[in-house]
């Protein structure tokens, strides 16, 4: 990236932080402690003091106004010596709620008169819950699924069939999640969903997403977020919504930290340390994870023609039959040090670096084979008229760094917020990559003088190189300006450049000076700006609460190479992003909720290079500079209930439409790209991405945790929705081979754990998919159980996991297209059942959660008061951040543009 474009960034940036401070200044001048003059201020405040059984100040503790009805009226945090105030409360009676970390929860009643408007409620003394008095007793747990008005947060840490396993593991069992056979990531059956870690974009994991994925350990993964309808303060991107992954911290006082080795079949092995020190205003932690995971990954596809070969006075069918055999390897390393300091209660700073080392490593043969017969088939047999063997060897991987610097202030008024964070990262990938091609049958021509090679052996090397720089800064400030009412409002600047090159050679046989290979050439250039600001109002009147929010966002993408042409970008997209929320609270215990969204999904990197992948025989896929980027409008019925036994349901109803809808579309080579691409037979195929008309996809979904009986629980989650894909490409080479296309699809997810006497628990998780529409074909149902046992040590500082991740090896990858030219069927298979032995051991301050009343482990969490009162409460937890997760927009992009790991057939492009 030259001088002149990082100072144009730069400038550009702090030209829009300068706009946004005066917006600041101008629409909320309490952001840098200036009070503006109130002429609506209330009279009436109350203070006093908190403390513990030995007479000590609390300090830190929530304090809380309540109405009789407990809605919030305003609040504080109790300061190092335990005082707190809250100022303005108004006339009446109140409730004073009181909570701290360790404390049991007290809460007294206060009256507020014109005639004593102060009040001066004295020392308040807290005494310490039950389990704080029991040294190392874990009495609480986290609820496996918390309900919010924006999202939904599983607490993955407690699924133990996914303990050893991998990220992608983790979200496979995630209401509403899917994962396919590449490790692809889909929410409510679509593909195209936004990955956050800790609230931020997933740079660091590269530009092969699913690898990475498949990479991260799960032991290092906390809770997994699901946000099917962000609002303004998310980014745009992603059609289906965001998955936000939460590592593992450690917030308690003095040093505290974990350690977990595990061992799987196949020479599986992963291990994770934590550590955390925290003393006074300082916390400093550490969070590193390795993990070695060779497996395989089998397809077989065989299509069958249903119209002659072009081959002129030919009358026969071609038939053919794709075998790959695909052993891969994902090891890595995921690293994270840091620090915060909080010098007061108002002020927070945090610095953080990401060190993370991935390695992949692909060594596939394929057997490319094609026959002929007198009639069309279903079956594939007879005398090969053509076999065509192909090596493709791959490795490498990137090693990304990243620097956090987050900075949030507190104001004294409560729920009033201002914070800035600024992330850069670096992503560097060096990767060779491998293909060697041998004709076997029918490869030779005998003339009077000699005998002739047709079809001579083709060796071809691309060793790449690339280089994905990222600054991502942002700010948010929140006002509540009325009692009930809030003002948020921020922008964001993401800036990124990539850079790719790699030098592919060719060697076409006996004779032959190796080469430039043009049709794997691919060097490639590129720059992107996302710029955003938003603005949003929610608030409560009784019963109904609601929010409004408006998103700008400003993308600008520059990019130039060759690929094996010169090729120049430019797309520019101003849009705006509407979002609206509102709820009403039945009872005390049943809520419903209304949302709407408008997202895009733009095209990504790797989806607009025309980049050449020639892993597969039989097929050539490439990008396409031609696609437009998606606009989605999501609207969501939800509905909420506890129970008396604390029981928990959640049923949501929803709708999608999709403008200009992007699919993979494959169909057979023409002449000129038979030609162009170096391809051996008249039959192999061309597959790249188009925009469609549209799509609609709308459905119902029910997730829920439910006490059988007092030691088995579970957790289970259903979903049904319709899928309708329209036709209207323009592209007449491609139109023959699509048509309008609709089906139903249902999946669901049971999880359920029984503890057993002498510490041990059982736990198993079930899942089935049923058939499911793609472009051109059908997704064949499948189904799985994982199981695991689990046995606590030593009052609780260790634990030992035993467990199995598809038992039965149930767990298939079929898919069938149906076309007028000719049928498929591409069957993936890989290492699915795998076993694996986890120890945990915890030292320090074992985990004293706040302790739950009969049966409370484990439930849903539905909606406290607070929550109810704010509606759609700041997402601090959730970072604002986007990012494109299937790696491009975003500037996930790496990796060099010739071509990805070993394809599947048909199957793997869509």
């Amino acid at each position: 990236m030259t001088f002149a474009a990082i100072f144009y960034f730069t400038s550009m940036s702090v030209f829009r932080l300068s706009l946004f401070i005066v917006f600041l200044l101008l629409a909320g001048p309490r952001v840098f402690g200036q009070t503006a003059q109130d002429t609506t201020k209330k009279a009436g405040s109350i203070k006093g003091k908190l403390t513990d059984g030995q007479n000590q100040p609390i300090a830190y503790a929530t304090v809380t106004l309540l109405r009789t009805d407990s809605s919030v009226v305003n609040g504080d945090l109790s300061g190092d010596d335990g005082s707190f105030k809250i100022s303005p409360t108004g006339m009446g009676t109140f409730r004073l709620r009181i909570q701290a970390l360790g404390m049991a929860t007290k809460t007294i009643d206060v009256t507020i008169t014109s005639d004593a408007p102060d009040k001066n409620v004295g020392k308040i003394k807290i005494a310490a819950t039950e389990n704080m008095l029991k040294e190392e007793v874990i009495t609480g747990e986290k609820p496996i699924v918390e309900m919010h008005p924006d999202k939904k947060v599983f607490n993955v840490e407690k699924n133990t069939t996914t303990a050893g396993g991998s990220a992608a593991d983790v979200l496979q069992n995630v209401p509403a999640v899917s994962v396919d056979a590449d490790g692809n990531v889909s929410l409510r059956g679509k593909s195209d969903v936004t990955i956050l870690i800790d609230g931020k974009p997933a740079t660091l994991l590269g530009s092969d997403v699913a690898s990475a994925l498949e990479t991260m350990p799960a032991g290092s993964i906390e809770s997994v977020e699901v946000i099917t309808s962000p609002g303004a303060k998310y980014d745009a991107q992603g059609s289906t919504g965001i998955i936000n992954i939460v590592t593992k911290k450690d917030g308690r006082l003095g040093m505290n930290g974990t350690a977990t080795l595990g061992v799987g079949t196949h020479d599986k092995y992963n291990g994770n340390l934590g550590l955390n020190v925290k003393k006074g205003k300082w916390n400093a932690f550490l969070n590193s994870s390795f993990r070695l995971h060779p497996n395989w990954n089998n397809i077989t596809t065989d299509r069958y023609n249903k119209t002659l070969t072009e081959t002129p006075h030919d009358t026969t069918y071609q038939n053919y039959r794709t075998l790959e055999n695909a052993p891969r390897s994902f090891n890595g390393s995921f690293n994270s040090i840091g620090a915060s300091f909080d010098p007061d209660k108002y002020n927070s700073i945090t610095l953080t670096q990401n060190i993370n080392i991935m390695a992949f490593q692909f060594d596939d043969y394929s057997n490319y084979t094609v026959y002929n017969t007198a009639a069309p088939v279903t079956t594939i047999g007879g005398t090969p008229s053509l076999v065509e063997d192909r090596n493709t060897t791959q490795a490498g991987g990137p090693v990304s760094l990243s620097t956090a610097l987050d900075y949030k202030h507190k104001f004294k008024k409560k729920d009033e917020e201002l914070s800035f964070d600024a992330t850069f990262s670096n992503s560097t990938i060096k990767r060779t990559q491998n293909y060697n091609t041998t004709i076997d049958t029918n490869n030779t021509q005998v003339t009077p003088n000699k005998i002739i090679t047709l079809y001579p052996d083709i060796v071809e090397t691309a060793p790449a190189f690339s280089v994905n720089n990222s600054v991502n800064i942002w700010a948010d400030y929140t006002d509540p300006l009325t009692t009930n009412g809030k003002l948020s409002l921020g922008f964001k600047s993401q800036l990124y450049w990539y850079n790719s090159t790699n030098t592919p050679v060719i060697d076409s046989g006996t004779g032959y000076t190796p080469h430039l290979d043009s049709a794997l050439l691919a060097h490639y250039d590129y720059t992107q700006q996302i710029h955003a600001g938003y603005v949003s109002w929610n608030d409560q009147l009784g019963k109904f609460a609601y929010q409004a929010g408006l998103r700008l966002e400003d993308n600008i993408y520059n990019g130039s190479g060759s690929v094996p042409q010169d090729t120049t970008f430019h797309n520019h997209y101003l849009d705006l992003f509407p979002s609206a929320m509102v709820s009403y609270k039945l009872t005390d215990n049943e809520s419903v909720y209304l949302t709407y969204s408008r997202r895009t999904n733009r095209p990504g990197f790797m989806q607009l290079l025309p980049f050449i992948n020639l892993a597969n025989p039989g097929m050539v896929s490439t990008g396409n500079p031609g696609l437009v980027p998606e606009f989605i409008n999501n609207v969501e019925l939800s509905y909420s209930k506890t129970d008396k036994r604390g029981d928990n349901l959640i049923f949501s109803a929803y709708y999608s439409y999709n403008q200009n809808l992007i699919e993979t579309v494959t169909t057979p080579m023409t002449q000129a790209e038979l030609q162009q691409y170096h391809a051996t037979s008249s039959s192999e195929l061309f597959s790249q991405p188009v925009n469609i008309t549209s799509g609609t996809t709308y459905g119902l979904e029910g997730t829920g945790h439910i006490q059988i009986i007092k030691p088995w629980d579970a957790t289970f989650s259903v979903n049904f929705f319709q899928n309708q894909l329209v036709i209207g490409n323009t592209n007449p080479e491609q139109d023959q081979y699509l048509t309008n296309n609709s089906g139903f699809t249902w999946f669901g997810k049971i999880n359920t754990n029984i503890k057993l006497p002498w510490n041990f628990s059982y736990q198993i998780n079930a899942n089935y998919t049923s058939d499911q529409v793609v472009a051109e074909g059908t997704a064949k149902a499948t189904w799985w159980m994982d199981m695991a046992l689990r046995k606590n040590l030593w009052k609780n500082k260790a634990t030992i996991i035993a467990n199995c991740s598809d038992v039965f090896k149930t767990h298939q990858f079929i898919t069938d297209y149906s076309l007028a030219q000719y049928s498929e069927t591409v069957n993936r298979m890989k290492e699915t059942r795998i076993g694996t032995l986890t120890f945990t051991y915890r030292f320090g301050k074992t985990d004293t959660g706040k302790k739950h009343g009969k049966g409370d482990e484990n439930k849903l969490a539905p909606p406290t008061d607070e929550d109810r009162s704010n509606n759609l409460k700041d997402r601090n937890d959730s970072d604002n951040g986007g990012g494109q997760g299937g790696g491009g927009n975003g500037g996930q992009g790496g990796g060099s543009g010739s071509g990805g790991g070993a394809g599947g057939g048909h199957g793997t492009s869509h």
